[in-house]
C-alpha cells in the first residue's frame, strides 16, 4: 500500500507536468512565413496600411509568448497568443492579397497613360516640325528640340521601370513626362506665335 502512494505520489505529477502548454512555434512559424511572403509580394508597398496591421498584430503575439515562457511552467498559457499568431497570419495574407490587386489596378493605370503619352509625343513631333522657323525663334525651337529628345529618354525609362514591374516610380517619371509635353506643346506654341510675329 505505501508502496503504491509513493508510486503515485512521483507518478501524478509528471502527469501534470507533461500536460503544461507547449509554445505555439507552429503558429509562430507560419505567421513569420506568412509576413514573410507578404513583403515579397511588396505589400509593405502596395498594401502599406494592411501589411503593417499585420506585422504589429505578430510581434504583440510573439511579446504575449514571451510573457508566459516567463512564467512558471505550471502556470503558462498560450491559447491567446496562438489565437494571435494565427490571427497574423491571415492578415499577412490579406495584405499579400491586396498588394497583388493594387499593383494590377495600377499597371491598368499606366498602360493607358502610356498610350496617352505615346501619342502626346507624336503630336509633338508633328507640331515642332510645322512650327515656323525665323530670326526670331530659332533659337527657341532648337532648345524644344532639345527638351522633346530629353522627354522622350525620360519616357523610354519610364516604360524600362513599368515593363520590369516598378509600377510606382514608373508612375512618377510618367506623371513627370506629361507635364513636360504639355510645357513642350505651350512653347511651340509660343515660338510659334513669335516667329509670326517677326514676319509682320
Amino acid at each position: 500500500m505505501k508502496k503504491t502512494l509513493f508510486v503515485a505520489l512521483w507518478v501524478a505529477p509528471l502527469l501534470f507536468l507533461a500536460g503544461c502548454a507547449e509554445p505555439p512555434k507552429a503558429e509562430a512559424d507560419a505567421a513569420n512565413a506568412a509576413l514573410q511572403a507578404a513583403k515579397t509580394a511588396e505589400a509593405d508597398v502596395y498594401a502599406g496600411q494592411a501589411f503593417t496591421a499585420a506585422r504589429d498584430t505578430l510581434n504583440a503575439a510573439l511579446a504575449a509568448v514571451k510573457e508566459q515562457d516567463g512564467k512558471f511552467a505550471l502556470f503558462r498559457n498560450y491559447d491567446a497568443a496562438k489565437a494571435q499568431l494565427v490571427k497574423a497570419s491571415e492578415m499577412a495574407n490579406q495584405s499579400g492579397q491586396a498588394a497583388a490587386a493594387e499593383k494590377e489596378r495600377i499597371k491598368t493605370e499606366l498602360t493607358g497613360m502610356q498610350e496617352q503619352l505615346v501619342a502626346a509625343l507624336a503630336a509633338a513631333d508633328t507640331a515642332l516640325m510645322k512650327a515656323p522657323v525665323g530670326k526670331g525663334n530659332k533659337a527657341d525651337i532648337e532648345l524644344i528640340k532639345s527638351d522633346l529628345s530629353a522627354a522622350r529618354t525620360a519616357f523610354d525609362a519610364a516604360v524600362a521601370e513599368f515593363n520590369q514591374g516598378k509600377y510606382l516610380p514608373a508612375r512618377t517619371k510618367f506623371q513627370t513626362v506629361s507635364q513636360r509635353v504639355t510645357n513642350i506643346m505651350n512653347e511651340i506654341t509660343t515660338a510659334s506665335e513669335k516667329a509670326k510675329g517677326k514676319k509682320k
